[in-house]
């Protein structure tokens, strides 16, 4: 393909304007329109942004994407939009705007700061007041700046970019429902309070031109001064009212913060709902065009709050067309619509169609929208990472957030005389009582706006500290803490307490739900001031967004603290009590007697203009160039695919059917190798990799030329492949797994395959299921501990690399898959592809930490499983895993097309049907069923992984890795493995007289079993063929009986009979035998078993050999198995799993070359009826309990022993039983993560 055509606007050395005017006459009128709207994310998709050019998106209150989100899935969510913005013809990037008004207040277990109304409270140093001589302290600006700093990264954790902060109303009448988002009744301290937007944005450098919109890095976001303009100052305080105010009050109390906002860069402001002198804000071309814009020159973009242009008619939304005429010509950029996207871009259109609108005031909106995009940097990095996960409600953060708590707080009271006063308090005394509404309530703390739009009462909300909790932690650990929420007066003075701390105020609310006409302290308040402070000492703690009438309960209050809406660190308010720090904050606002008052104020003026130009930075994008970042070399490719193109990149075949003419005609994005499908029956790694080559080269030879990804399972080594090391299945993997990920990569790799689906992090919690050997354990926190086979795999993530994105390090390395998400290892009566039936705390706590383990380590995707959560299917797609979607599968397949891929499904494994896949796929998008958008997030997941594996540079395999597969540094690595996953259960009839190690130098010993001398039951399902093979002819290894023959004297005779009878074992007086039997093997559904009992015929061979000679029983499974009626003739039990092919490993442990060491990675259980049990449990009553093992000592260890003692004379068995569980991981689909 030739060269790429030069384009100005992607070009960062070029001045702002210049990028934004050339972008802007590119755009069509659609896309204009479409970059003026801001829709809500609940009902959101990638489809929808791509297709309406959507140009910016909202978190409202309370919406996540899932309860309790973590930083990741809201990473995740936000991109998965992002993608489809980034898809469109221009790719232009959203930007996503929430809330975070106190802190990043929506998301679970962010800091949670003290309300506006408490930091205006806050002071720092003495200056000489403005209006007189009198010594004056001043707010705490500089603490502010470091909450908006705190925040801007909170927000960044969660890959939002913009933030609707700070609030800077100056708040005239307390009954206002949004009071608490004021800093203060006084327009001089909101002024100061405006540090909070270098904090959050940056500080603008020496030569900023003044309001130009600034957002100085990744670390920063933009801020949103609101609510322009005069909102605090509505009649009686009622929410979206009428604000009465004469040409001088408004310049002079409402509008300097916003002055002093445009001079430290502010990127947006926000109009507000209310009305001055009658005209509606969002319809006031005076004040947002002529004033703001105009005379101060903000050049930054005029949003809208929500729904508010609806609200110019009453009722709202009454003739919508006049609303969207008044509201853009008034001089609003972009509308916060919410929800009805298309009536507003219908409607807008056709205003601007009949020239209602003048296509000049367009142009001004979106050149707004634009400047402020490339100032935040979102054509360089539109994308989010994980970079910032651990910053979310950090300890720093937390500490700067007990600092404002602290000085928050207003001594209003202290002592009946200013000779007594009352606090600081004692730590150490006899008993305390705390009382009240408030004491032990984190959401009536926290206040309105904390993960709900109004807030919501109690301690499960998020994380912090309750005041109570602060006060426990502060006192002496002698001093006896006593809370009753509501204590009457005979239990309080009954009690002998040194003194009461009593915690009372507001429920939480926000806006409307606020308005308050009384301001009375809410019930049960009065009554526990009146029977608490009646009865002893006491001081009272106010929590509240605003002062209270309180004046008639003051005389029975000790000491009286107004504490505002602390947030989530409670500690703050301890610390101060007890005399830590010292009282400092001041009121902010005039704390009235009555209401019939209000309203009352202090009267402050300020006032100051400026002005302001734009710089930003861009980009410039080929998706040839590998000096360019991925995300641009990915949106410039994006944008060069037909439908066709980006439908192909979605679809994996199996290699049966794969040819070049095939793969560059349908622009197949992947192929895999199913269990058991490769090129030659036992063929060389140059087989492999030539096959892969010739699929790769009709790749290449597309339009585009992109390359496709082949792919195959090594859940245990290569296991697909002859000669390649097979290790021992996860169920006994441990200290090796970063080493086994990195040898089988690069055996992958020797093969010419840079994908492998694995590894499995299921958590088994019911070994009745066919897949739990491909679990590591019933632990979750085993199995997140397991996920470091991810970077032996993929390599280790550089330092300075951002966590949680793809990574691939190298030729040497395989992009790794996290499966089978979610909660496979869980479904009922361990079924596979059953329901598995648990709530979500259930879910997030066992099933899904290893996953946010596995992404924090880089791995590339992740598939999803055949199970259901609660009756819906995981919707995913391996090896035809849509098809099942339907009952019976693909009984209705363009429906499961639909719901797979909208359900998330990026890649699908088809395997063979891809023809019919692509016709129903393209069809359903064409016909707008699958939004154009969830096309373009898959593809472009897709080809992230791609890039970074460096497929583009490097996408033909070579030989230089072929010496790799299954070589002997390999063999040893497996051997090691294998030792360390053994298990010894029980050694010798008492402690006293221990069998193992056994001694090599006998006269005779005896072999059994069935799974002696067979490689493929030894290695179990998933190798060479799905359900694995029977017999050694199919790869190569050393059985169990050839280590045997191998570790013993060379004058040891070893006799093997498969199931001998106690006739031949008593004629043959043999010193010891070993005996190994177990399951065959199996995969998925087929290990499926309800009585896990012993096949036959293991059962007799135990009996036979163990009631005659002296045995040990080495059981090789894929999971307990029910082994107790055997137990009392067997003096020795070792559990070694599914070992693979390095049988030597077993021998190593045995005979004591080195010890056992190993423990139980889950429950063995007495029988089935007990199943599912697993460790804490409340009825635990297993036959060997999770995480035992008895240990040995190597043979060099063990002082004084003979190789011979105590054997010679007393015969013996070594029982060695193989119960292979196998179970095939085709999950429902790939998604590969972002």
């Amino acid at each position: 393909m030739g060269a790429e055509q030069y384009v100005l606007y992607k070009d960062p050395t070029k001045p702002v304007d210049k990028r934004v005017k050339d972008l802007l006459q590119r755009m069509t009128l659609e896309e204009k329109i479409g970059q003026m709207v801001q829709l809500e994310r609940a009902n959101m998709t990638a489809e929808i942004m791509r297709k309406y050019h959507i140009g910016s998106l909202l978190s409202g209150g309370g919406s996540v994407p899932a309860d309790r989100a973590s930083p990741r899935q809201w990473v995740d969510m936000v991109n998965t939009l992002q993608k489809g913005s980034l898809s469109t013809r221009l790719g232009i990037p959203m930007i996503y705007g929430i809330d975070a008004v106190h802190g990043h207040n929506n998301v679970y277990k962010a800091t949670i700061f003290p309300h506006n109304v408490g930091l205006g409270v806050t002071r720092q140093v003495h200056i000489r007041s403005v209006i007189g001589s009198e010594a004056a302290l001043i707010p705490d600006p500089a603490l502010v700046k470091k909450i908006g700093a705190a925040t801007a990264l909170e927000v960044r954790a969660t890959g939002i970019p913009y933030a609707f902060a700070p609030c800077i109303a100056v708040c005239r009448d307390p009954r206002w429902g949004r009071c608490y988002e004021s800093y203060s009744e006084d327009p001089k301290i909101v002024q100061m309070m405006t540090e909070i937007i270098p904090g959050l944005q940056g500080d603008v450098p020496a030569n900023f031109q003044r309001g130009t919109p600034f957002v100085s890095g990744k670390d920063k976001v933009a801020a949103c001064a609101k609510h322009f303009v005069g909102d605090g100052g509505t009649v009686k305080g009622i929410n979206e009212n009428n604000t009465i105010v004469t040409h001088n009050e408004l310049y002079n109390i409402h509008m300097p913060a916003y002055l002093n906002s445009l001079d430290k860069g502010v990127a947006t402001v926000m109009v507000s709902y209310s009305s001055i002198n009658g005209v509606k804000m969002h319809a006031n071309r005076d004040l947002v065009t002529r004033f703001l814009k105009r005379k101060l020159k903000f050049r930054g973009f005029v949003i809208s709050d929500w729904q508010g242009i609806d609200r110019i008619t009453y009722p709202p939304h009454k003739n919508y067309s006049y609303s969207i005429l008044k509201s853009v010509n008034a001089g609003v950029d972009m509308v916060m619509v919410p929800y009805n996207y298309t009536e507003f871009i219908n409607g807008l259109t056709d205003l601007v169609n009949k020239k209602a609108i003048r296509i000049q005031r367009i142009d001004d909106a979106v050149k707004r929208i634009l400047r402020v995009k490339f100032a935040m940097g979102l054509f360089e990095n539109p994308l989010a990472d994980y970079s910032f996960a651990d910053k979310l409600g950090s300890k720093e953060h937390r500490e700067v957030a007990r600092e404002a708590v602290r000085k928050s707080l207003v001594l209003l009271k202290n002592g009946k005389s200013a000779k007594s006063p009352v606090v600081p308090l004692p730590k150490k005394a006899s008993k305390i009582l705390v009382a009240g509404t408030h004491a032990d309530n984190l959401g009536y703390q926290c206040g309105g706006w904390t993960i709900k739009w109004q807030g919501q009462e109690g301690n499960n909300l998020t994380a912090g500290t309750t005041i109570l909790k602060g006060i426990q932690a502060a006192v002496d650990p002698s001093t006896k803490i006593v809370f009753k929420e509501n204590p009457d007066s005979k239990y309080v003075k009954s009690q002998g307490f040194s003194h009461a701390i009593v915690v009372v105020g507001e429920p939480p609310y926000a806006e409307t739900a606020g308005d308050n006409l009384n301001l009375t302290l809410p019930n049960p308040g009065p009554e526990i001031i009146n029977n608490v402070c009646g009865a002893v000492k006491c001081v009272v703690v106010i929590v509240s967004g605003r002062p209270l009438v309180i004046e008639s309960y003051v005389p029975k209050i000790d000491a009286l603290v107004a504490a505002w809406l602390p947030g989530s660190e409670g500690q703050g308010v301890a610390d101060v009590l007890f005399g830590d720090y010292g009282f400092t904050g001041k009121l902010a606002r005039t704390w009235f007697k009555r209401v019939d008052q209000l309203p009352m104020n202090m009267m402050g003026i300020m006032l100051w203009l400026m002005v302001l130009v734009a710089m930003a930075v861009g980009e410039n994008v080929k998706y040839k160039d590998p000096k360019q970042p991925v995300a641009v070399r990915i949106k410039d490719l994006i944008g060069r695919m037909t439908l066709e193109e980006k439908i192909g990149q979605m679809v994996q075949i199996d290699r049966l059917t794969a040819s070049p003419d095939i793969m560059q005609t349908y622009s197949i994005g992947s192929v895999l190798s199913g269990g058991g499908s490769a090129p030659l029956p036992k063929a060389s790694a140059e087989e492999w990799v030539n096959m892969i080559n010739g699929f790769q080269n009709g790749s290449l030879s597309s339009r585009l030329g992109i390359p496709m990804i082949y792919g195959i399972d090594a859940v245990h080594g290569h296991n697909n492949v002859f000669n390649a090391t097979i290790f021992p299945h996860n169920i006994g993997l441990g200290a090796t797994r970063q080493r086994i990920g990195s040898a089988t990569a690069l055996e992958v790799r020797a093969t010419g395959i840079p994908y492998v689906f694995a590894p499995c992090i299921a958590v088994c919690k019911d070994p009745r299921w066919g897949r739990c050997y491909e679990s590591y354990s019933e632990d979750h926190k085993l199995v997140e501990a397991m996920t470091e086979i991810i970077p032996g795999l993929q390599g280790d993530i550089p330092a300075n690399s951002r966590k949680g994105v793809p990574y691939v390090g190298g030729k040497k390395k395989v992009a790794a898959c996290a499966k089978h998400f979610v909660g496979d290892g869980g479904t009922t009566k361990g079924i596979n592809e059953n329901n598995t039936v648990i709530d979500k705390h259930g879910l997030f706590s066992i099933h899904m930490p290893a996953y946010s383990d596995s992404i924090i380590k880089g791995v590339s995707t992740v598939m999803v499983s055949y199970s259901s959560w609660n009756g819906e299917k995981m919707h995913a797609n391996h090896w035809q895993g849509i098809d099942k979607i339907t009952s019976p599968p693909h009984a209705n397949y363009s429906y499961s097309v639909q719901a797979a891929i909208q359900a998330g499904i990026d890649m699908v494994m088809l395997p063979f049907n891809h023809t019919e896949f692509i016709d129903d796929l393209t069809y359903l998008v064409k016909s707008s069923v699958i939004p154009m958008d969830r096309i373009d997030d898959a593809v472009r997941r897709i080809l992230l992984v791609k890039f970074n594996l460096g497929l583009f540079e490097n996408p033909l395999a070579d030989f230089s890795l072929v010496n790799e597969l299954g070589s002997q540094a390999h063999r040893d690595l497996a051997r090691e493995a294998v030792r360390k996953s053994l298990v010894l259960l029980k050694n010798g009839k008492n402690e006293t007289d221990p069998l193992l190690p056994l001694p090599r130098k006998v006269s005779k010993i005896l072999v059994a079993g069935t799974h002696a001398d067979n490689l493929g039951y030894q290695c179990g399902g998933w190798t060479i063929q799905w359900q694995g093979f029977s017999g050694n002819e199919y790869t190569r290894g050393t059985t169990i009986l050839g280590a045997i023959k191998y570790t013993v004297d060379p004058s040891t005779e070893v006799v093997f009979q498969e199931n001998p009878d106690s006739k031949f074992i008593k004629d043959n007086h043999f010193a010891y035998a070993i005996v190994v039997v177990g399951e065959p093997p199996y995969a998925e559904t087929a290990g499926d078993s309800m009585d896990l009992t012993m096949i036959d015929p293991g059962p007799s061979v135990i009996s036979n050999v163990c009631e005659t000679v002296k045995c040990v029983v080495v059981v090789i499974s894929g999971r307990p198995i029910v082994i107790e009626p055997y137990l009392s003739s067997i003096d020795a039990l070792v559990a070694a799993w599914l070992p693979g092919t390095e049988g030597q490993g077993i021998t190593d442990a045995l005979f004591g070359d080195y010890g056992f060491t190993g423990k139980l990675p889950r429950t063995w259980f007495k029988n089935v009826d007990q199943l599912p049990m697993n460790v804490g449990d409340p009825h635990y009553d297993p036959l060997f309990p999770f995480d035992f093992g008895l240990k040995t000592k190597s043979a060099p260890d063990i002082v004084g022993r003979s190789t011979s003692a105590g054997i010679i004379g007393r015969p013996y068995a070594f029982f060695l039983m193989v119960s292979v569980i196998f179970s095939l991981c085709f999950i429902d689909f790939i998604s590969v993560i972002n």
